[in-house]
């Protein structure tokens, strides 16, 4: 379903502050496979993260998503919506001033949905994803907790009905609580047999969710398979 081709990405190419953050890469995400991303900060993850969703293009090499390469003029904005994108930062990614309305915002973009299909749609997201969303629709989401923004994001991306989603580092910096509360709809989600791709500098409290895990040094993959084969060998 994704395959990363010689993926090469360079911050200030020709310039004495040039940085490789992504050296050559190459890999394959499966349909319906959940794959985890390690590496430690500085690995070139949330670049890759943000490749996977078209919103870098590359120095060198592809990404493409379906057979189509995601920077061609003739489908590559079909194909972002295919996927989407929940980034490291929540604070990062939110922008309405209500969560009904940050929740609904890709919602309203369809011509074929009226107000009150909108509104059972985002009502029906949070009860499947965190009910008590449902509750805080005409709060600010900058009002939220750390892991109640999170929620709204994941929601919010949830709406565009992507069929691949890509999670930058999820639980950085939350408490046990909140890490927790997001894990569990990340195991929700993949038994809903969508495509997952989850990056994080570990992979204690979710391993078993994954198919198949990279390690990413210094922008260069150093392993990647089945956690079982990699401890193995």
């Amino acid at each position: 379903m994704i395959e990363v081709r010689h993926l090469t990405h360079i911050y200030n190419q020709g310039t004495p502050w040039e940085i490789k953050a992504l050296d050559g890469i190459s890999f394959r995400v499966e349909r319906g496979e959940c794959l985890g991303i390690i590496g430690e900060s500085g690995s070139g993850k949330s670049t890759l993260a943000q490749h996977l969703a078209g919103i870098l293009s590359p120095t060198r090499g592809s990404v493409f998503v379906d057979g189509s390469d995601m920077y061609t003029r003739q489908r590559g904005s079909n194909m972002r919506k295919e996927v989407g994108l929940i980034f490291q930062s929540p604070e990062d990614q939110l922008f309405e001033e209500s969560v009904f309305k940050e929740i609904s915002f890709g919602l309203t973009q369809r011509k074929n949905l009226d107000r009150r299909e909108i509104k059972e749609k985002v009502k029906g997201i949070c009860r499947e994803l965190y009910p008590p969303l449902d509750e805080l629709l005409d709060r600010s989401p900058f009002e939220l907790s750390e892991g109640e923004k999170i929620m709204v994001v994941i929601a919010s991306v949830l709406a565009s009905e992507p069929e691949i989603l890509i999670f930058d580092d999820p639980c950085a910096g939350l408490d046990p609580e909140n890490r927790s509360k997001v894990l569990h709809q990340i195991e929700i989600l993949r038994g809903s047999k969508k495509t997952l791709v989850i990056l994080s500098n570990q992979s204690e409290g979710w391993v078993h969710l994954l198919d198949r895990i990279i390690f990413l040094h210094l922008g260069k993959i150093i392993a990647q398979g089945r956690l079982q084969d990699l401890l193995a060998s």
